[in-house]
């Protein structure tokens, strides 16, 4: 079977069984109360036995990097999930499909874009690090790879999320700039006109293998590496002629429910300088439909109901399964969208901005792009 078929797939199959069991009492709740957390297999065995292959992307690019013994020689070893990695190779896609839309990435080529001390940067080769031994202060660690910025500490949840007991979660941390204020409960404040520091929750903490190496794996949204790197000045992308909409509608645990928004075909056309019937004639030729990230970069490939797209709480592109939040559908003869929400993943109360975006090309290859910006909130 095809590598980068493989996957995808196992990606989408750990989403579908990730949404099953979330409510259910399992191992991958992060839980700070007592429990047997000993598996009798190695480091690399776990991951690489893992019933539901949360970890086999990782595990190639273990092989690919021949640090197997060093994963199970660590003491502790922050573990990406195949949704990290998944969402590391969608990014390289995108900037490979905003220069070529035809572009093809495959696994092979994500693998020479990782360099090994990036990798490195998630095992921890001396020191155990877990919430027995952490801080609600940040700890300064030192990885395998000698990056250096890194901390982990713990935070308390606030009361009543889920129990009523003191409940911590455990923390992995890339300093940027100054150091993020920590509080007696392991609460951050960023200091002002500063980047905040980059804090990847662990799902699951304290794994410990027959080789003596602690496993934290850390959550689905975690960006593989690229959340490591030092953060760029935020420059307003051009979002060329913007329509921005807002529609709110309640939050929903079993529906993929929503509303939908008719747009101003009128200053869409006006933007183009086209009619509006040319608008709906020259659809899926010279007027071609995007997602639109929160960077600005533009998306070729429905991820929803075709032309559609799946959002992640970032307002990024994302497929359906675990990372997405919204979902954004296109009736071209309509001028409308439908915008809905998975089923119990959105935050009742939050407001979340996606983008969609259509371009047209002229006959001379000059290109007009409009932006609809839709703020959403779930009541």
């Amino acid at each position: 079977m095809n590598k980068l078929f493989t996957f995808i797939t196992l990606s989408i199959l750990s989403g579908v069984f990730l949404g099953l069991t979330s409510c259910s009492k399992a191992d991958y709740l992060v839980d700070g109360g007592l429990h047997n957390a000993k598996v009798d297999m190695s480091t690399y065995d776990y991951l690489a036995g893992h019933p539901q292959g949360l970890f086999d992307t990782l595990i190639h690019i273990i092989d690919h990097f021949g640090l197997k013994e060093e994963i199970n020689q660590s003491e502790t070893f922050f573990a990406p999930t195949n949704y990290s990695i998944r969402r590391y190779y969608q990014s390289k896609w995108n900037e490979l499909r905003a220069v070529d839309e035809n572009a093809t990435f495959s696994l092979e080529q994500m693998l020479e874009t990782i360099h090994v001390d990036s990798l490195k940067a998630y095992i921890y080769p001396t020191q155990r690090y877990d919430l027995s031994v952490a801080s609600t202060t940040y700890s300064s660690i030192t990885n395998a790879g000698n990056l250096p910025g890194f901390a982990c500490h713990k935070q308390l949840q606030p009361a009543g999320q889920w129990s009523f007991q003191p409940i911590y979660y455990l923390f992995y941390v890339k300093i940027r700039g100054e150091v993020d204020q920590v509080g007696d409960d392991g609460t951050v404040i960023t200091p002002e006109d500063d980047f905040a520091d980059l804090r990847v929750r662990c799902q699951t903490q304290g794994i410990e293998t027959s080789t003596g190496t602690i496993i934290n794996v850390l959550a689905n949204n975690h960006l593989f590496i690229s959340d490591f790197n030092e953060p760029k000045e935020y420059v307003e992308p051009d979002w060329g002629t913007v329509l921005e909409y807002d529609i709110a509608f309640p939050y929903d645990a079993g529906g993929y429910t929503g509303g939908s928004v008719e747009i101003d075909r009128d200053a869409l056309a006006a933007a183009f300088g086209l009619t509006v019937n040319q608008v709906s004639t020259l659809f899926g030729s010279q007027v071609l439909f995007y997602g639109t990230n929160s960077d600005g970069t533009l998306d070729p490939n429905s991820t929803a109901t075709a032309p559609g797209h799946w959002f992640n709480v970032e307002g990024n592109v994302t497929t359906w399964g675990a990372t997405a939040v919204l979902f954004s559908e296109y009736n071209a003869s309509a001028f409308s969208f439908n915008i809905g929400q998975y089923p119990g993943q959105a935050v009742k109360g939050e407001e979340y901005v996606i983008r969609q975006s259509l371009v047209y090309k002229d006959d001379n290859d000059d290109e007009t792009q409009v932006t609809f910006r839709f703020n959403v909130t779930i009541e």
